[in-house]
């Protein structure tokens, strides 16, 4: 870590990796997203899985999406849903959905996905799914489109063991709740409300990204930096954060860890490329770097 000041600790450590271990011990994650123009977006949230230690990683993307995306890394795993002319999710992509959901240990959707019908039935989906769920970009702008705020009892009624978090930026998460994005003091109070009643996690992204949870939760992430405003740096977190869920950490502690790692990997980044020129590519590359940081 020499040239990078650390800004405070991370808020857990991950543990040693036994010398027995093999890919099976570290989880299963999925990342749900992509369409045509937009393959990119999922696909760095599949590297981003890898790159901080799950053990399998599949992206599920529309059909006519599939070559793309498995092109730009040979680690992954590609599975392909039914797809409309635009290339995005058809209707008949939940279905097929269902079909494939029981091989995740964790699911990261949205990246890239658009909010066409066939994309708010994978959403509606992933709301009945019984396992930790990571919903960002276009899966929140979905659950905006939702003529209620169903979606808020549907996410909460999971066991502690399917936990549901939500990671929108500001502009998300107004369309949300309806709490305009200049008002950072009231967004972050809504989504600790949200929490409180219906037992999900929140990460409020921003200039200092807060994440809250049920019971008050709340934790201020104190790395990262204004180069990583920049596209598919979100894509990248919901990776992370998937990825640690997916290797049995709790809901708390992998979306905590999740936004440090990530916040981390952007110094770095921006150490070596500069703010101005760092790219979400390079916030991906520098994750191991990261990831050692919390290593045991």
């Amino acid at each position: 870590m020499e040239g990078i000041e650390m800004n405070g600790e991370p808020p857990l450590r991950l543990p040693a990796r036994s010398s027995f271990a093999h890919k099976g011990n570290f989880g299963r994650s999925m990342l749900v997203g992509g369409s045509r123009g937009m393959s990119g977006s999922i696909a760095l949230s599949a590297i981003a899985s890898l790159r901080v230690g799950a053990g399998l990683v599949t992206a599920v993307i529309p059909d006519r999406c599939l070559e793309t995306v498995a092109s730009f890394d040979p680690c992954f795993m590609t599975y392909p849903l039914p797809d409309d002319s635009e290339g995005r999710f058809a209707l008949e992509a939940s279905a097929a959905l269902t079909s494939v959901l029981p091989t995740a240990s964790a699911v990261g959707c949205g990246p890239g996905m658009t909010t066409c019908a066939g994309s708010i039935r994978v959403v509606e989906r992933l709301l009945q799914w019984r396992g930790p769920c990571v919903l960002d970009a276009d899966a929140i702008n979905a659950l905006s489109l939702f003529a209620d705020t169903s979606w808020q009892e549907r996410g909460g009624d999971r066991d502690h063991s399917a936990p549901f978090i939500l990671t929108p930026h500001p502009g998300e998460l107004a369309r949300l709740t309806g709490i305009a994005a200049s008002d950072r003091k009231t967004q972050i109070s809504t989504a600790s409300k949200i929490c409180d009643d219906h037992g999900m996690f929140i990460v409020v992204k921003g200039g200092t990204t807060v994440v809250v949870g049920p019971g008050g939760k709340h934790w201020q992430n104190s790395t990262g930096n204004p180069g990583m405003a920049t596209a598919g740096s979100g894509d990248v977190l919901t990776g992370v954060i998937t990825s640690f869920l997916s290797q049995g950490i709790s809901a708390w502690d992998a979306t905590r860890l999740g936004v440090w790692v990530h916040g981390l990997a952007g110094d770095f980044a921006a150490q070596k490329y500069g703010q101005a020129g760092m790219t979400a590519v390079e916030i991906c590359g520098c994750l191991p770097q990261a990831v050692a940081a919390v290593s045991g």
